[in-house]
């Protein structure tokens, strides 16, 4: 009998231990920590399986749409992002809802009009393409900062700045460029100064997200710029070679990061990490990242994500991101073709056949319980 019963205690434990390595197996994230307890862990879910905002006829983004950031603004809740249309040329628009009963999901307004366009000055920094807007209050003002690029101009890309007082009519600012050679704008208000984050390129070829203060939200000492968040360098993790589009909300006595995490290449992050600081300089990795990847081969958001805003409603918190993907299903010759593409290449087929478009996904419970 006992030894009956020793077989049958070994076998179970043997079963079970299968069943986790199945488990494991499916889920990159439980394999990389050896979580076996999804409810105790951050991971964000679609909340459909189309985008939220898809790319749309006779808009501003009808060839793509991308870089969500959010922002509230006297009894309104900013949905500020980048579109793409026939003409080619990247500009920035809103949509809006009142605050009060906003869901993240539902939005009243969709303003037509672009609210940054592409400047017509020849020497303008940002007279080829607008994009990756950040957002942030400050003297009762809208203040909106994104990356220009410009037409024969050394560096092209630089970050900017549009103001609103009215959350109506945008203004760019005469100083402009804000910061040279530098992109993917994040912006926080903290103790009375502005702290911008932005992206630069290591000369290795991946990119390391720096910071930098001001007084006034203009002037930024770029002179005493920090880096605050590099690549782990660690072989075969999800974040191994470039971090890109950081965005940052607090929560707490804690600021969290979301971020987009490249394995292999410099710009096309197949997963979404997670890391926060009680003073904006140095940051905490989450244990059990990453909290969000790519969707399956043929969805829409199959290649790579960017931008990951969070921005919390009553216990949730929702995500609106950038993903990139044929969303052609796979079910074909030429549908399985440029799926490949799109996965196993930087860009691959991008603007032919897999074009950016924003999704949502959600997350029920709490980063601060949870963050371990």
């Amino acid at each position: 009998m006992r030894n009956t019963h020793f077989k049958h205690h070994l076998l179970f434990i043997l079963r079970l231990s299968c069943l986790i390595f199945l488990v494991g197996a499916c889920d990159p994230s439980m394999a990389q920590d050896g979580a076996t307890d999804l409810s105790q862990r951050i991971r964000f879910r679609r909340l459909s399986d189309e985008p939220f905002v898809p790319r749309t006829g006779n808009t501003f983004h009808s060839v793509l749409v991308a870089n969500p950031a959010v922002a509230a603004f006297k009894g309104k809740l900013y949905f500020i992002f980048r579109g793409q249309d026939e003409g080619g040329k990247d500009q920035i628009g809103m949509w809006t809802t009142p605050l009060r009963g906003a869901d993240g999901i539902h939005w009243k307004t969709h303003h037509r009009n672009l609210i940054i366009p592409v400047s017509k000055e020849a020497n303008a920094p940002d007279n080829n393409h607008v994009l990756d807007p950040a957002v942030v209050v400050r003297v009762d003002s809208l203040y909106v900062y994104y990356t220009g690029k410009a037409i024969h101009r050394d560096p092209d890309h630089s970050i900017n700045l549009s103001v609103s007082g009215d959350g109506k009519t945008f203004h760019k600012s005469h100083v402009n460029p804000i910061i040279s050679k530098a992109i993917a704008p994040e912006v926080v208000v903290h103790k009375g100064l502005t702290h911008m984050f932005y992206q630069r390129l290591h000369p290795d070829g991946y990119w390391e997200v720096y910071a930098a203060t001001s007084s006034n939200g203009i002037d930024f000492d770029t002179a005493q710029e920090r880096k605050v968040f590099e690549p782990s360098r660690k072989a075969g993790a999800f974040d191994a070679f470039s971090v890109a589009t950081v965005r940052i909300f607090r929560e707490g006595e804690h600021y969290y990061m979301t971020y987009a995490a490249c394995r292999r290449y410099m710009d096309y992050p197949e997963s979404i990490g997670l890391a926060r600081s009680k003073d904006l300089i140095h940051w905490e990795r989450y244990a059990h990242n990453p909290i969000f990847t790519r969707g399956e081969a043929g969805s829409w958001d199959e290649g790579a994500l960017w931008f990951p805003t969070v921005r919390k409603f009553g216990d949730r918190y929702v995500m609106w991101y950038e993903g990139a993907g044929t969303g052609l299903a796979a079910t074909d010759d030429f549908s399985r073709k440029a799926s490949a593409e799109a996965r196993e290449k930087e860009y691959g087929g991008y603007l032919k056949t897999s074009f950016s478009q924003i999704g949502m996904a959600v997350f029920d419970g709490s980063f601060r319980a949870l963050f371990k």
